[in-house]
């Protein structure tokens, strides 16, 4: 795994971050070919949204990271809260960024439920280039396993843990990347198309991917390194996050049949 991906002296450009530009290149381009069907009035509105999703992901996803790892409220908390180069969690990000968009469509007067299809549509795009910066980086790392798609990280420049270093591995990284593109396919050909073409009512698509990333995720915690057990319940942290996010899709999906049999 290459955790830099470009060395010039002191310059480095890193593997994880190039991918997440990446993937957010292909995202925007998506929404620069769908302003219309999104509702926008405008094609300069996407940069809008792109800058509301990068903030608002990049804020909640550092915060729910800080809380996670940190004392809450003491020094370390609030240095790494505004660091540049702290890490952060994927989940708080999912939840900034609904109410981001929540914020970006009444403050345009859109529809909220559909520019979250559309970003919804695709944000597993993006992450399947973020995993793969994972992948690259070391981090988010999974169980030893004596499997033969096991991989071994041996770059000590690599985020697993050192005692894992040379040690077969499950490759979690890469089990959630194809899992999102997978995620990303099936929204394309069985929810978009119903959307645009007025089969399925706008919120649809967003509850499929809350919902279906929620139960990828939930999943793939049993097999994660770095996943932190609550001392209450016998799952994870992020488990827990992961049924808040079922319950969204939950609740999206009540409001768009109410809406239904109210129309």
């Amino acid at each position: 795994m290459h955790p830099v991906l470009l060395s010039l002296g002191h310059f480095r450009i890193y593997s994880y971050g190039a991918l997440i530009a990446l993937g957010g290149v292909f995202a925007t381009i998506f929404w620069l070919k769908h302003w219309k069907p999104m509702g926008l009035k405008r094609e300069d509105d996407v940069w809008i949204l792109v800058n509301t999703l990068i903030i608002s992901g990049f804020l909640g996803g550092r915060i729910l990271y800080v809380f996670q790892y940190d004392p809450w409220f003491g020094r370390a908390f609030f240095s790494d809260l505004f660091s540049l180069n702290r890490g952060f969690c994927v989940m708080g990000a999912i939840l900034s960024v609904i109410l981001g968009i929540y914020l970006y469509a009444r403050f345009l007067k859109l529809q909220f439920l559909r520019t979250l299809d559309y970003v919804c549509q695709a944000a597993p795009l993006w992450h399947f280039f973020g995993r793969l910066g994972c992948f690259s980086a070391g981090c988010c790392y999974g169980i030893p396993t004596a499997k033969p798609w096991g991989v071994k990280f041996t770059n000590p420049q690599s985020l697993v843990e050192r005692d894992l270093l040379g040690i077969p591995i499950h490759p979690t990284q890469l089990y959630e990347a194809f899992g999102e593109l997978g995620i990303f396919f099936i929204l394309y050909f069985f929810f978009l198309k119903r959307l645009e073409s007025g089969k399925i009512r706008p919120g649809v698509l967003s509850a499929a991917y809350i919902g279906g990333y929620g139960v990828l995720r939930y999943i793939l915690e049993f097999y994660r390194g770095d996943a932190l057990w609550m001392s209450s319940l016998p799952m994870t942290q992020v488990q827990a996050f992961c049924l808040i996010q079922i319950v969204i899709a939950g609740i999206i999906l009540w409001r768009t049949r109410h809406a239904s049999h109210s129309a």
